[in-house]
């Protein structure tokens, strides 16, 4: 399971904070020090979903990537405090574009001011502004299938556990998002239904019959 945007940007937002104080400190400093309490003291949620090593590697990588972070002048309290406000500040005024989208009945604009909130602000939970914009989107118009020997299928096998039909995501561990209203690809793919999916990098993505339809080859998920 990969990192997410935000959860990338959170990492940035808890090097750019700690790291300087952690490499200077006079007592036990240096990037392996610092790399320890950035990621076992400020970003707890994440070393219980991914486990220890795999954030280590990703506060690694990400300071590797900009070394001038350690050398940074330290921060203080309130420097933090002030950098957290100002954050919240740009969250809440994508939030506030993306409530007028949302009231003008432009979901995608809204989703996606909502996505740079979350980047902007990635401790903070999301979740209920997506799934306002998510209740109130138009109806999807399935693929034209006409000319293809291509299905949807009807209905989707009963496999347990089944949250039925719909799809309610996509991915067994991702639980990537799904537009009400996407279809199932009749086919002998692996997942019998994109809530057991494991193939959901978008490079597995395969247009078939002549470009008619983008699927999921893990689960027959129809993107077009």
């Amino acid at each position: 399971m990969r990192l997410t945007r935000p959860e990338l940007a959170m990492i940035a937002y808890a090097c750019d904070d700690w790291a300087p104080n952690y490499y200077s400190s006079p007592i036990a400093g240096g990037k392996g020090e610092a790399i320890r309490h950035i990621a076992d003291s400020h970003l707890e949620a994440l070393t219980n979903k991914y486990g220890r090593p795999r954030i280590w590697d990703a506060v690694t990588t990400h300071l590797d990537a900009n070394p001038d972070t350690l050398t940074a002048p330290r921060t203080t309290s309130a420097e933090r405090a002030n950098r957290e406000a100002e954050r919240n500040a740009r969250a809440d005024a994508y939030l506030r574009a993306a409530l007028h989208h949302h009231q003008v009945a432009e979901p995608y604009e809204a989703l996606a001011l909502i996505d740079r909130a979350e980047l902007a602000s990635p401790t903070l939970d999301f979740t209920r502004y997506r799934r306002a914009v998510h209740n109130n989107l138009p109806p999807l118009p399935p693929t034209n299938l006409t000319g293809t020997d291509l299905r949807h299928r009807a209905t989707l096998p009963l496999v347990d556990p089944h949250p039925g039909p719909p799809v309610k995501f996509h991915g067994s561990q991702t639980r990537g998002w799904v537009y009400p209203g996407h279809l199932v690809i009749q086919g002998n793919w692996p997942a019998a239904i994109p809530e057991h999916c494991i193939a959901t990098d978008d490079e597995l993505m395969e247009w078939i019959a002549d470009g008619t339809a983008l699927v999921c080859t893990g689960c027959g998920l129809d993107w077009t």
